[in-house]
């Protein structure tokens, strides 16, 4: 399965990926917000999930 680590300036701080982000990357990326951290680790599944989505959306 695997994880992947991602900072919040690409994707939390980028409401126009929202749409595309699954509820788990979300979650991630809020929680590490509220303590303080730049970076989430995400299940590498939901990410790839993420990616299909935003690239579905600007193609």
């Amino acid at each position: 399965m695997g994880t992947v680590d991602i900072t919040l300036s690409e994707y939390y701080y980028s409401p126009q990926y929202y749409g595309a982000m699954p509820i788990a990357i979300f979650n991630a990326l809020e929680l590490a917000f509220l303590e303080g951290k730049e970076t989430a680790t995400v299940p590498k599944v939901e990410f790839e999930t993420m990616v299909n989505n935003i690239h579905r959306e600007t193609a």
